[in-house]
């Protein structure tokens, strides 16, 4: 059976755009998907999508970036 679960990461700005932007962003999701697969013994894990948190970008607080990241899992 085939559940959707979700992660939220926060990333300091300055680091997102240092290391890369999406190609770091996307290296995160890929150790996010081992601690899971690790931690929790999913079989088979399926990245599906990630999107910028709306508070992220409402709030004074513009030196970071939340990110939801939603992974398939089994």
């Amino acid at each position: 059976m085939k559940n959707t679960i979700t992660a939220r990461m926060t990333i300091p700005n300055h680091i997102f755009l240092e290391q890369g932007g999406l190609s770091y962003l996307q290296s995160q999701i890929n150790l996010i998907s081992k601690d899971l697969q690790q931690e929790y013994g999913y079989n088979h894990i399926e990245y599906l999508d990630h999107k910028l948190e709306d508070s992220s970008v409402d709030t004074a607080d513009s030196d970071h970036l939340v990110f939801v990241i939603t992974f398939g899992v089994e």
